[in-house]
Parts: structure tokens; C-alpha cells; sequence
């Protein structure tokens, strides 16, 4: 069986890096770590990942939700938002695309291992 790949957006480095390697021990591959929309799309493009995982606030022009629905419009990749705050606004954002879940920081590893494995099914 070959590994799932996943995609982490996340503009704190230190969190990032956190998320990735629990993501290794279950069992995934962490094609990259990336702080911005922009290096999502670059690494999209190049190999298209099997979920991203997405902050909702990122560096540079667009924020994870308009990053994640741009990137399904042309590669349709689930997105599992990880976000500290979560506006009404955002919510409905999130919840008028079934390819897409969220997930409150903080989280615990076990809750984030039950959020990944549910789109790896």
C-alpha cells in the first residue's frame, strides 16, 4: 500500500513542523510545509496531494479558504482547515463544500488522527 500524501499550509514554522511530524507517525507522507497559498499552489501543481491540511489565516494576498477553493476548482483536493478562531462567516464557508472539515486548535494528536484517517478512507 502506498503512503497518502498531505500537504500541510501552515504560516507559523514551529507549528508546522509539529503537525508534520505527527502526521509521519501515523503513517502518512508529508509531501511539504508551507507558510502561503502561493507555495500551496506550487506544490499542487507539481504533485497533487491526497489532503491539505490548511490554516485559515496564511501569509500573503489569499487566506486558507479562498487558497483551498481555488486549488479544488482546479485539482479537487480535500482540505482539513485547521484554525485557532472560527467566524460565523468562515464556518459557512467551510460547511457549503463537503470536500471540506475543520479542526479547532488546539487539538490533540488522537483528534487529529481521527480528523486525517476520515478522508483516508
Amino acid at each position: 500500500m502506498t503512503k497518502k500524501n498531505i500537504l500541510i499550509v501552515e504560516d507559523e514554522p514551529f507549528l508546522g513542523l509539529n503537525i508534520k511530524q505527527k502526521i509521519e507517525s501515523f503513517g502518512f507522507h508529508v509531501i511539504a510545509v508551507v507558510p502561503s497559498g502561493d507555495e500551496a499552489f506550487q506544490i499542487v501543481s507539481e504533485k497533487v496531494p491526497d489532503l491539505i491540511l490548511m490554516d485559515i489565516n496564511l501569509e500573503g494576498s489569499l487566506d486558507g479558504i479562498e487558497t483551498a477553493e481555488s486549488l479544488r476548482e482546479q485539482f479537487s483536493v480535500p482540505v482539513l482547515f485547521l484554525t485557532g478562531f472560527l467566524d460565523e462567516t468562515s464556518k459557512h464557508r467551510i460547511n457549503q463544500n463537503s470536500s471540506y472539515a475543520y479542526l479547532m486548535k488546539p487539538f490533540s494528536t488522537d483528534q487529529l488522527k481521527e480528523a486525517v484517517s476520515g478522508f483516508m478512507t
